[in-house]
């Protein structure tokens, strides 16, 4: 019964991501996808054909729907509907180690608007990365407390370095705690508590929820992530080379990381630091239940302060939702700090009998959500990054959560669920997260017809696009390279030509090339035609752009307008 609810939240979250595919896309952020997914698809190598400062995982996996299915943009929505299923079902199979029966189905009721897709409706790789996280921490749970075959444990142990094949600053520190976890549940707390481990004999059997620790299977798992991680190294040094992976995914990426002066911003706001303080201190007041006989009032007071702040920003949401409509500031994402901190402290005080427990991912569950979201705030800060990775705040909501066979978990776990729901749907519904691009139209266009059908922008920005189409279908032979800036659309895949640059976006990380360099290298591979998209759906493409389209201008000339483009050609 329980799991049937589940799979009907998860189905949820797929149906409003079909829902949100209706209302809003992004075309610049979908073209960086499917673009470098054609290049691959075609042969093309990341690294070492072209460069991006992102690890390959996401776009192999939608180079490999384009060969098998052909390029739709159907297939890229379903798979991200897909994924949203997956994504709330795996939360939930990590939260009921934490927490059991309706108590763990209410923690995942707020995924349903909170599923990284429902927020952001295009396949990227912070969801995909915090997908496989969460495959690999059940695999985690499920080997070291079930007994299963070597092989499949091994196999488990395998995918703990898709990750960081997905995006490295979140992937690789996951891949690290995971070590840590394996190495010391292994091998070394057996020898440190002078006993066996949880390590059974031949005539002990494994029955579903044991507490018992498998330590065979938890050292066949670590044997997996050690050839996972030797598998990694050899497929990229045969395919791109090591020498450019780490020129790409660190040296050129770390310009993206947010800066030490901006770490402050996030987590020096007073404000969080005392919610945080309130509901650190309704916790410690949950947790005075086992000492004597507790007074109503401080059961009353404990959950006051521990969901006081979810009240608080659920009425503000409602209330007062028209002071949100501009930026980020929503009050949903000020949850994220007073959440971490109080998670943190739970960690903190558990941490005595962390090590000699028994269960490694129960144990692990609060330490991984926190390092994990710090890691992953360090691209964008919580305001951009937060929308892959709600399962982490869940999580962390279960393990403080986390007290057995106490009447008011189940409230509060409702109480919890309802709340954020509430300041997750208006969230949802006004985009927040997609503040950035251009929606002053007053009406939606949506692709009727073709392998673009069911995209939908605001006005003008597709009729612009179809138009471009139209001049290169009449006009460019298919045989003369085409330089896109700033690359905004979806044009390589939908025309089925290549890309003649090395480099997908001129992004100011994902090309750290001089506006002459770009040119220079365009006559180089003798590239006569220019598009230079004028009215653009991601506005601050206009300053990453910038010297680009004068530089193009010095040698080539404009030989015909349309509504969003400027059409440059150059006469030998």
């Amino acid at each position: 019964m329980l799991w049937l609810a589940v799979c009907v939240l998860g189905f949820g979250a797929g149906a409003v991501h079909q829902w949100q595919t209706g209302r809003i896309g992004v075309l610049g952020d979908y073209a960086y996808i499917v673009d470098t997914a054609w290049r691959i698809a075609q042969g093309e190598v990341m690294y070492r054909d072209f460069g991006l400062p992102h690890s390959p995982l996401t776009f192999h996996v939608q180079a490999t729907l384009i060969r098998v299915f052909g390029f739709s943009y159907g297939v890229t929505a379903w798979y991200c509907t897909v994924v949203n299923v997956v994504y709330v079902l795996l939360t939930y199979g990590l939260v009921r180690v934490s927490v059991s029966g309706w108590s763990g189905v209410a923690l995942c009721v707020p995924l349903v608007w909170l599923a990284p897709h429902c927020i952001y409706p295009h396949p990227f790789y912070d969801p995909d990365t915090c997908l496989l996280i969460l495959l690999n921490l059940n695999l985690l749970q499920w080997v070291a407390t079930r007994r299963v075959r070597a092989v499949v444990a091994f196999l488990g142990g395998v995918t703990t370095v898709l990750p960081a094949l997905a995006k490295q600053n979140v992937g690789y520190p996951y891949v690290v705690l995971v070590v840590g976890v394996v190495v010391w549940w292994g091998w070394l707390r057996g020898r440190w508590a002078g006993g066996r481990g949880g390590e059974w004999s031949q005539e002990e059997s494994k029955e579903e929820g044991t507490e018992e620790l498998d330590v065979v299977g938890l050292r066949w798992f670590g044997a997996g992530v050690a050839a996972g991680v030797v598998g990694a190294v050899v497929w990229l040094g045969l395919t791109c080379g090591l020498g450019n992976y780490w020129r790409w995914v660190f040296a050129s990426a770390s310009r993206r990381l947010v800066g030490l002066v901006l770490i402050p911003e996030i987590y020096g706001n007073y404000e969080s630091w005392a919610l945080g303080g309130l509901m650190v201190l309704g916790w410690w007041l949950w947790q005075r239940k086992g000492e004597g006989a507790r007074p109503s009032w401080v059961a009353t007071a404990s959950a006051t302060l521990l969901l006081g702040p979810f009240v608080v920003m659920s009425t503000i949401t409602w209330l007062c939702g028209g002071l949100f409509v501009v930026g980020y500031n929503h009050p949903l994402l000020s949850l994220w700090v007073p959440v971490m901190i109080l998670t943190l402290v739970v960690g903190l005080w558990q941490l005595p009998s962390a090590l000699s427990a028994s269960q490694p991912v129960r144990v692990m569950l609060p330490w991984i959500a926190v390092i994990l979201t710090f890691f992953s705030f360090l691209s964008q800060g919580h305001t951009k990054s937060s929308y892959g990775v709600w399962a982490l705040f869940v999580l962390m909501v279960a393990s403080v959560v986390r007290v057995r066979n106490d009447p008011w978990q189940l409230l509060i776990c409702w109480i919890f669920a309802i709340t954020l729901t509430l300041t997750a749907i208006p969230y949802v519904y006004r985009n927040i997260r997609l503040r950035y691009i251009d929606r002053r139209g007053k009406t939606l266009q949506t692709v009727t017809s073709g392998s673009f059908r069911g995209f939908t922008v605001h006005v003008p920005h597709l009729s612009n696009f179809f138009e471009l189409l139209d001049f290169v279908t009449k006009y460019i032979p298919e045989s003369e390279p085409v330089v896109c800036v700033p690359q905004e659309d979806p044009f390589y895949v939908m025309t089925g030509r290549r890309n003649p640059l090395p480099m997908v976006i001129f992004d100011r990380t994902a090309t750290p090339f001089f506006p002459e360099d770009i040119v220079n290298e365009a006559e180089r591979r003798q590239v006569k035609w220019v598009i230079v998209k004028r009215v653009l759906q991601i506005r601050h493409l206009a300053w990453e752009v910038e010297g680009i389209p004068e530089a193009f201008s010095e040698k080539y000339t404009t030989v015909a307008r349309l509504s969003g483009y400027d059409i440059l050609y150059r006469i030998d």
